[in-house]
């Protein structure tokens, strides 16, 4: 049963294992530009308010160089990994046997129904969590230096650093395997695969990540002589304030400005000294006159340091649905599979 396993995957198989073989030899020829770049900016060591001038002239540097684009690329890359195992792997391992019609000739054999789709998810999943494992831990270790600055919590590569890949892969290739065995047809099967893993990618990055986050309320008093710009609404003086959060190294779910009582602050605007917005901000009066409106700056956000706790809930809630798809796919083929 391994062995006839791997031979129906195995082309799959080597292609994926050629991809992250090409990809790895990328991050490895670049690995010491990306650590360069920050030692030569003095991002590396750099200590606190110089942080942030490195961090911009690092990233800045970055973009000119192969490695920025690389980053890119490996983002999508470990995104779209899942997807594809999920499409090529998993949808097709049953769902072909099902269309062609030989699986009735394992099931003639001493084997047993649920042995055959045991073996198939084993071996499947395994191969799955682990290419996307190495890649990620690749990616993980070189991209180290820029996710201080980019942040690595935010949605936009969480999923892709740590243990996320890892579980993403099994349970789209589970995902590809069911949909196949319900549906019996390898087209239909890897587009519905397609469309129901991008679905889960993007309902767990903007519904499960921001439940299970436990984000961080903070409020400081507003500095009006620091960077801050502000929208005018002409025809009442509406005012809305945009003031950098100030907290690297996160990811900010909001970012308002307050009144004393709590209230967002809109103004309205003092027209005789806050007038049309300024490319140079505020102007000298504007500052003085929101100094004396005692604002504040509310921010909520989650941590870096919540990156590994965070990192845990989502991988166990996902492994539990993967395990309850196995268990499905299971009694499915010992149940209603005739």
């Amino acid at each position: 049963m391994i062995w006839m396993t791997w031979r129906q995957f195995r082309i799959q198989a080597l292609t994926v294992a050629a991809i992250m073989l090409v990809f790895i030899a990328a991050l490895a020829l670049t690995w010491t530009q990306v650590t360069g770049l920050a030692r030569d900016t003095g991002f590396t060591g750099c200590r606190a308010d110089a942080c942030d001038d490195a961090a911009q002239a690092f990233i800045g540097a970055l973009q000119d160089e192969a490695a920025g684009s690389l980053y890119y690329v490996g983002n999508v890359l470990l995104f779209m990994l899942p997807v594809l195992l999920g499409i090529f792997w998993g949808a097709p391992l049953v769902a072909r046997e099902l269309e062609t019609g030989t699986y009735r000739m394992a099931f003639s054999q001493s084997v047993t129904r649920r042995r055959w789709l045991l073996v198939k998810l084993v071996i499947g999943a395994a191969s799955a969590a682990l290419s996307a494992g190495l890649a990620s831990l690749a990616l993980t270790r070189w991209a180290a230096p820029i996710d201080l600055v980019e942040s690595r919590i935010s949605p936009a590569t969480f999923a892709t650093r740590g243990i996320m890949p890892i579980v993403y892969a099994a349970l789209a290739f589970v995902i590809g395997v069911t949909v196949g065995m319900l549906l019996r047809r390898t087209l239909a099967a890897m587009a519905v695969t397609l469309l129901v893993v991008v679905a889960l990618q993007a309902a767990v990055a903007f519904l499960l990540l921001p439940l299970v986050a436990q984000p961080i309320t903070s409020a400081t008093a507003l500095n009006p002589d620091g960077q801050l710009t502000y929208v005018l609404k002409p025809s009442t003086n509406e005012m809305h304030l945009i003031v950098p959060a100030g907290t690297p190294n996160t990811w900010i779910l909001e970012r308002s400005t307050v009144t004393s009582t709590g209230a967002e602050f809109r103004g309205p605007a003092d027209p005789t000294t806050c007038g049309p917005v300024d490319h140079d901000g505020p102007t000298d009066e504007c500052r003085a006159w929101l100094g004396a409106q005692h604002l504040s700056t509310k921010v909520t956000y989650v941590p870096g340091s919540s990156f590994w706790s965070l990192q845990w809930r989502e991988f166990g809630v996902l492994i539990a649905l993967t395990l309850g798809l196995s268990w499905f796919s299971l009694w499915w083929i010992r149940r209603r599979l005739v």
